[in-house]
């Protein structure tokens, strides 16, 4: 049977173990069976305190953050990341429908590395997974592996 999805969306030639934390129910799974299909470890969060929890446990090597998040948003979730044991080196996207140049400075500021905007370019996605690091490599958070998009 043909796949549905282009030659350029097969699986990843290294893994990752990454982290979605999203409220949409419908956005999470279907970022979760994407990345899923691509042959990543995605872990799939509702919350921010659930995200959290997910990231102490085991810190993922990406991290796709909604900033629009009931409770905690995403920018208080980003700085609780990266104070965490290996938070220094997630590479924290934010994944947001919130448009306008203050939103992003305000993320790339606070801790995130890019900026992506909803609804996200499949192919701009799986670009940005491939040339994320992975936990252990040293990076400067708000030093985007591409530039903010959105």
């Amino acid at each position: 049977m043909a796949s549905c999805y282009p030659a350029s969306a097969s699986a990843s030639p290294s893994p990752l173990r990454i982290l979605v934390v999203e409220d949409d129910p419908e956005s999470l799974h279907l970022m979760g069976a994407l990345l899923s299909l691509w042959g990543h470890a995605p872990r799939l969060t509702a919350d921010g305190f659930a995200g959290l929890a997910a990231a102490e446990a085991e810190m993922p090597d990406v991290i796709l953050l909604d900033l629009g998040l009931p409770g905690m948003d995403g920018f208080e979730v980003a700085a609780k990341l990266r104070a965490l044991p290996g938070g220094a080196a997630a590479f924290i996207v934010a994944v947001t429908a919130f448009r306008g140049e203050n939103h992003r400075d305000r993320a790339l500021g606070s801790g995130f590395d890019l900026y992506l905007m909803k609804p996200v370019d499949i192919e701009t996605l799986r670009l940005v997974l491939a040339q994320a690091p992975r936990a252990g490599d040293a990076h400067d958070a708000g030093s985007a592996v591409a530039p903010a998009l959105g």
